[in-house]
């Protein structure tokens, strides 16, 4: 062995043990060193074992491909479920992003119907007003098992880790299982699907797993599964349609069945117009209330979707704005950028796409962020197919290319993934004196109460018929939690329960209506 490889496994050894310490204790800073992050040793350990590869492979072990996929998908399941919950634990969760949604599966179990008290609304509402989410009814059973959001954050959990699954069984119809199985655990490091992950939970990140697993089906020929899917994923949320959209254009394009793609993308088109403009509207009150990210192309999706087509000079500069082009870097490096080689499947994310491109806000194209759900599966579809386009191009010229691109695509993905591990390190996940103050206050407060809460609360008090965003119904909730430095004194009408740490309780004085 040289100098330089004994160098750089040493150095990899060092960067191991560092990780291992700063999630064992938390880090400090050393010499004026902050290591306190144990991200920022994850990214250099990908570099230097990328670079270490890169000299001379390292051994790999002989291990069956379809095995190291179930461990890759045991330890995603395993170490993202311990992540999603103690964030959780940790007061890290959201009122919107997770407790409306608790209430509203707690009440489908406690045959409430579909009933919010959220977001921000004095009276509950329906809450396929807001988003048309039937697969809730799905999750409604978990509710009778285990009430709270634990479950529900494993739970989608769970579905996120089958996705390797669906992935290594469909990439193994195209580029053998080697390399299948490189490409499902490829996915399950991806950056994107960590941040959707530990978003809370949200319904449309099972279009993930549910799409590519309609493609497995559709390969396998076994069409009743592949329906299944499809309709699971419309279930989804009532914009899951434009995503059926894409898997009818990659049937056309991809697979060439031009008149199954086109009534499909039929079908979802008229299940997207019946979800916007019939159900939706009269249990809301109003009419859809999410098309104002598009404002400046139209004021319903039929006028959205023309001016797109037919006045494209609107959107150009939106569209191809340097934010949003890094934004496409940052979905295709972890990938190897594999799927601009099969232009065909990637016909299929184009429309998922696009309402992230043309969206003035900004969190459309956080890569991180739910709002990927519907493009990452069509991406990785065409990930395989541009691997398998790869190895056909470089069989006699380059043999060793397509290995070199899937090891490069290990390393980015590992880099851009880091983040994640901070929420190993123990002072992520270990309680402190504000989270155990407010667990004391939320325990003083009774099951069928009604509360306004602060928003890391909510989710953790969602399991009843009305709890509120602070500061919705302050005057007509039995309790407010809040923190002292957002109320500091008992409102009108309230009095003072108790005082815990950074955390206040108040008690209506006459119990509330």
């Amino acid at each position: 062995m040289t100098p330089l490889l004994r160098g750089l496994d040493a150095l990899t050894a060092a960067l191991v043990a560092v990780a291992a310490w700063e999630t064992a204790t938390g880090g400090a800073t050393l010499a004026g060193v902050s290591l306190t992050r144990v991200e920022d040793v994850v990214v250099a350990l990908a570099g230097v074992a990328g670079l270490r590869w890169l000299v001379r492979p390292w051994p790999l072990p002989a291990v069956r491909p379809a095995r190291a996929v179930a461990v890759g998908v045991v330890a995603y399941a395993l170490g993202m479920s311990f992540v999603a919950v103690t964030r959780h634990w940790a007061l890290r969760t959201h009122a919107l992003d997770l407790g409306q949604y608790v209430q509203v599966i707690w009440s489908l179990a406690m045959g409430h119907g579909a009933r919010t008290t959220m977001p921000t609304t004095p009276n509950p509402i329906s809450f396929w007003g807001e988003h048309f989410s039937p697969v809730f009814y799905l999750l409604a059973p978990l509710q009778w098992v285990a009430p709270g959001a634990e479950i529900l954050l494993v739970a989608q959990t769970l579905v996120l880790a089958a996705g390797g699954i669906a992935m290594f069984a469909f990439a193994g119809r195209h580029v053998g299982a080697p390399a299948a199985a490189v490409l499902a655990l490829l996915l399950l490091v991806n950056p994107s699907l960590h941040g959707i992950n530990i978003r809370d939970i949200h319904p449309q990140a099972f279009a993930i797993t549910l799409i590519v697993t309609a493609a497995w089906a559709f390969d396998a020929r076994r069409p009743a599964w592949c329906a299944a899917a499809l309709v699971v994923t419309l279930a989804c949320r009532e914009d899951a349609a434009v995503a059926v959209v894409g898997f009818g254009l990659w049937l056309a394009a991809a697979r060439g069945r031009r008149a199954l793609g086109a009534a499909v993308v039929i079908a979802a088109l008229v299940v997207l117009f019946v979800d916007l403009r019939v159900l939706m509207p009269p249990l809301r009150g109003a009419p859809y209330s999410h098309l104002h990210r598009w404002a400046y192309l139209g004021s319903s999706a039929g006028e959205i979707l023309t001016n797109v087509v037919v006045r494209p000079w609107r959107w150009l500069a939106v569209g191809l704005a340097p934010a949003k082009l890094f934004y496409l870097v940052k979905l295709l490096a972890p990938l190897g950028f594999l799927p601009l080689l099969a232009p065909r499947a990637l016909l299929a994310v184009t429309p998922t796409l696009a309402m992230n491109l043309l969206s003035l806000d900004p969190i459309l194209v956080n890569h991180r962020a739910q709002y990927q759900s519907f493009v990452l599966p069509f991406l990785v579809l065409a990930a395989v197919e541009g691997y398998a386009a790869l190895c056909a191009f470089a069989a006699t010229r380059r043999p060793r290319v397509p290995a070199g691109v899937l090891a490069l695509a290990c390393v980015v993905s590992v880099a851009m993934t880091a983040r994640t591990f901070n929420d190993f390190m123990v002072d992520r996940w270990r309680l402190g004196p504000e989270q155990r103050a407010a667990y004391a206050l939320m325990a003083r407060v009774p099951p069928g109460a009604s509360v306004t809460a602060n928003d890391r609360i909510v989710a953790h008090l969602a399991t009843r018929r009305e709890i509120y965003l602070s500061p919705t119904n302050v005057g007509r909730s039995e309790y407010v939690l809040e923190r002292v430095s957002e109320l500091p004194a008992p409102p009108d009408g309230y009095r003072l329960v108790a005082r815990e740490g950074a955390w206040m309780l108040y008690r209506a004085d006459g119990g509330g209506r």
